[in-house]
């Protein structure tokens, strides 16, 4: 949670003290962090040869923490990109191995609920990193990276509570020669081998971009076509936090009794009411239903497919596998809004926009469920 609320936390911080400056660093801060995205399939496949993740995890959490405390010294130098780059990389590193490791640590039996409480952990950082941001804005620019920089170096040091933890790499114990592009495709030889497993991993990556895409217009679908005032939207965005909250937690105490594939697929047909609901909304209380939905299918389905990968795919491709989704997840999500603002751009209109996008992932989903994953 302490990882958490501070990268949360710093983007948004980041954002307004950028705004100030020029809209083009605004923009140039989400480039740094898709290429950071990027770069960390690399940067795992070189540090996928440390088997021992506990000090791994570890150096990983300072030296983050580090660049919290150096970002300041950097706000009006380009410097403060690579600072960026450099925590991006980090993180998507760090949570990849963190939740491949999970299986080494939790039972089979428990692993539902255990990741659960995960995402539960998630709904509180996403509160407290941009309330950090709030309660601190009268205070110097510095002071909140000083903060950030400071809870991220106690959330290292609690790691070293972790057991020695180790994951099997049958690859490196053949004196397998690592480069990304075979470390990649071994991995997703590995994702396609289990069946129709591939299958959820790419419906996931397409209901997640999807929602992303929503909720980049989302502040101008809701006050412009529906009609709710700013403060109403701000309001809803802390109920979502709360659903997402509350899903979670139960999931962490629900022992399911059906298979993951069964109830990934469930939560995947929520999302879907989720993107239909919210288009034909005409008010606040359709809206909040649309939220709840998100929550639902979001919280399901995302840890039925982190559930599925931590049970069937082996050690060594795992953590390769949580990082390229995220990869796979960053690329599509800022090609998606860079259409979605020209089509609108050029004419069409935000509500046409929302209907191709649903559309599009539809018709993917559909073609994916046919010859991925019933065919399997």
């Amino acid at each position: 949670m302490i990882s958490l609320t501070a990268q949360y936390g710093y983007t948004v911080a980041l954002n307004i003290i950028l705004a100030q400056i020029s809209i083009n660093s605004v923009m140039l801060l989400w480039c740094t962090k898709i290429i950071g995205s990027f770069l960390s399939v690399p940067a795992n496949t070189w540090l996928n040869t440390i088997q021992n993740k506990k000090p791994l995890l570890i150096i990983l959490e300072l030296v983050k923490s580090g660049m919290f405390l150096l970002l300041p010294f950097f706000f009006h130098h380009w410097i403060l990109f690579a600072g960026v780059l450099l925590i991006e990389i980090i993180g998507d590193v760090f949570s990849g191995n963190l939740v491949a490791l999970i299986p080494k640590l939790v039972n089979k039996k428990g692993l539902s609920r255990f990741n659960a409480a995960i995402t539960s952990v998630g709904s509180i950082s996403y509160f407290l990193g941009p309330m950090l941001v709030g309660l601190l804005q009268g205070q110097q620019q510095a002071m909140l990276f000083y903060l950030y920089g400071i809870i991220t170096f106690l959330g290292g040091l609690t790691l070293f509570a972790l057991p020695s933890i180790k994951l099997n790499n049958q690859r490196l114990s053949k004196e397998f020669k690592r480069n990304v592009k075979s470390d990649v495709v071994h991995s997703l030889k590995a994702l396609n081998a289990v069946k129709g497993l591939a299958g959820f991993y790419l419906i996931y990556i397409l209901f997640d971009n999807m929602g992303t895409g929503l909720d980049s217009f989302e502040v101008i679908f809701v006050t412009k076509i529906i009609g709710i005032s700013s403060a109403q939207y701000a309001y809803s965005l802390s109920f979502l936090a709360i659903v997402f909250l509350i899903v979670s937690s139960i999931l962490a105490f629900v022992n399911l009794q059906f298979p993951y594939r069964f109830v990934f697929q469930i939560g995947a047909l929520v999302f879907v009411s989720y993107a239909i609901v919210l288009v034909v909304s005409r008010n606040l209380a359709t809206v909040l239903f649309s939220y709840v939905l998100l929550a639902i299918g979001s919280t399901i389905s995302g840890n039925m497919l982190d559930n599925m990968i931590q049970t069937q795919i082996a050690d060594e491709s795992r953590t390769q596998i949580f990082v390229v989704e995220d990869v796979f997840t960053n690329i599509l999500a800022a090609a998606t809004v860079f259409v979605m603002g020209f089509v609108q751009n050029i004419g069409l209109s935000i509500t046409s926009t929302y209907v191709s996008l649903i559309g599009l992932t539809m018709s993917a989903y559909l073609i994916i469920e046919f010859f991925m994953v019933r065919k399997s």
